[in-house]
């Protein structure tokens, strides 16, 4: 089990997930998965572009004309490519640099990442952020899915604050701000993690240290209004009286809309009497429960060869 990794007691995680935090300590080493040396590595040798390397300044992002730069030559040439110099002039003036996709290019966190994909049951993708002394990188905001943020370098103080609105579907504005309570405030060292719930604000920065934090995220989750939506679609298809249109002149006849909608409403209701809710589960697991393919590690020497190489073990 690698989850273990990431929290120190599973099923507290379970208890607390999406409705409350949760900060986990004495979790050991983490190196072996991502640490300072891979972050330098990926930063300068690996000649990451955009959008897999951002850099953020007190909560807005730094433009990609300040870091990155055009290489090769001919049909060789890249645009949005990260320029180490460049990187690193953006840091010492206190930028934030943020790893995004990690599992493509990074073997130990892919490889991470499908052990804890299987373990969770749904897909599970990393992203890195890598802050220098007495800077912010984000600022306050709240994501769309849960997070789990473990730290392997240095310290981070983080914030965070209550919901504004329970389980949202879409990332908030930009600059937008928060009153809502304060329902912890901590510092993050290495060998700690912190589980954030999807929807609560949070905000990081360092003081006399730098920081080095990777975070493991699912994709945005499957939500009832989604299977809702789906059935809205399968009843519309299925009763003519659903994809009726407005009458004539329906602004001056509230009456007849108001009619219309207490058909359309019954004809809505007795279909979702007769779903099947065993069948509608099946359709529901088939359709978001389905991890993505491992990576074929090891393969490729076979693949050129043209001998039979059978599926890797589940």
């Amino acid at each position: 089990m690698v989850l273990h990794r990431l929290v120190g007691d599973t099923d507290a995680l379970r208890r607390a997930w999406e409705t409350a935090p949760l900060h986990s300590r004495d979790l050991g080493g983490f190196d072996d998965v991502f640490g300072l040396d891979l972050a330098e590595d990926l930063v300068v040798n690996r000649g990451l572009r955009i959008p897999y390397i951002r850099l953020l300044n007190n909560g807005g992002y730094v433009p990609a004309s300040r870091f990155t730069h055009r290489t090769g030559t001919g049909a060789g040439q890249a645009d949005g490519v990260a320029d180490p110099h460049g990187v690193l002039r953006e840091v010492a003036a206190g930028a934030t640099v943020v790893l995004r996709g990690l599992v493509r290019y990074s073997p130990e966190v892919a490889a991470f990442c499908e052990r804890l994909s299987r373990e969770l049951g749904f897909a599970v993708s990393a992203g890195a952020y890598l802050t220098p002394p007495d800077s912010r990188g984000a600022g306050p905001h709240f994501d769309p899915m849960s997070v789990l943020v473990r730290q392997v370098h240095g310290v981070k103080h983080w914030r965070l604050q209550a919901p504004p609105v329970e389980w949202p579907r879409t990332m908030p504005r930009p600059g937008e701000t928060y009153d809502t309570p304060v329902v912890a405030e901590l510092d993050l060292h290495p060998g700690e993690s912190l589980y954030i719930p999807r929807g609560f604000v949070h905000d990081a920065w360092t003081t006399d240290s730098e920081s080095v934090h990777i975070t493991f995220s699912g994709d945005t989750p499957p939500m009832w209004a989604d299977v809702l939506h789906d059935l809205l679609d399968r009843a519309a298809a299925e009763h003519p009286e659903l994809r009726r249109t407005f009458p004539w002149r329906f602004g001056e006849d509230a009456d007849g809309v108001a009619r219309q909608a207490k058909e359309s409403l019954a004809v809505l209701r007795a279909f979702l009497d007769g779903v099947d809710t065993d069948d509608l589960a099946a359709r529901v697991i088939e359709r978001h429960a389905a991890l993505p393919e491992p990576a074929p590690r090891g393969r490729l020497s076979a693949a050129l060869s043209g001998t039979r190489d059978p599926e890797p073990p589940r």
